[in-house]
């Protein structure tokens, strides 16, 4: 689940030339999504620049009950149609997490900071890229590699949709 986590902060988009396409239409990732709830397991929105690069809002869900979330916030730029950041364990830890919608108070934002650190700290400083392939059933699926190795453990199902289509965060 953690390894899941870490491709949400670190998702890419849509595949060929222009891979932010989708987000230059107003659309956002919606990682592992149940399309009967339309609830998905995290989001990432991304703001592309006129040179490639971009910057990203990722929405993780962790806990239904009370509801924890966390937001990241990262950079990174297209090459060869993928998307590739460094990944940073500043990122992860400047993270805001949030219970039951409100930031969440200082014993639970270092408790899941500090389950996030653990689970990254090894990744800290690679370069991590995303490329797309289609999947069944309508979906993408998120092929990662990090620095340069692929990693299927870190591959995981989206879709691109857009604030009209009513997902949220959820299972």
């Amino acid at each position: 689940m953690i390894f899941s986590l870490l491709l949400l902060a670190t998702a890419a988009t849509g595949p060929a030339a222009d891979p932010l396409a989708p987000a230059r239409e107003g659309k956002y990732q919606c990682v592992v999504p149940n399309l009967e709830k339309k609830t998905c397991l995290g989001t990432t929105s991304y703001k592309p620049g006129a040179d490639g690069s971009y910057e990203s809002t990722t929405q993780l869900f962790l806990a239904p009950t009370p509801l924890i979330t966390m937001e990241l916030h990262t950079r990174g730029g297209t090459k060869d149609g993928k998307l590739c950041e460094t990944i940073k364990l500043a990122d992860f830890q400047a993270g805001i997490v949030y219970l039951n919608g409100k930031p969440a108070d200082d014993a639970t934002s270092n408790a899941v900071k500090s389950q996030m650190t653990a689970a990254v700290s090894a990744l800290d400083g690679k370069a991590a890229c995303s490329e797309f392939k289609p999947a069944d059933g309508g979906l993408l699926l998120n092929e990662v590699s990090i620095d340069g190795t692929a990693r299927a453990d870190l591959s995981q199902k989206f879709i691109w949709v857009s604030a009209k289509d009513g997902y949220s965060l959820g299972m």
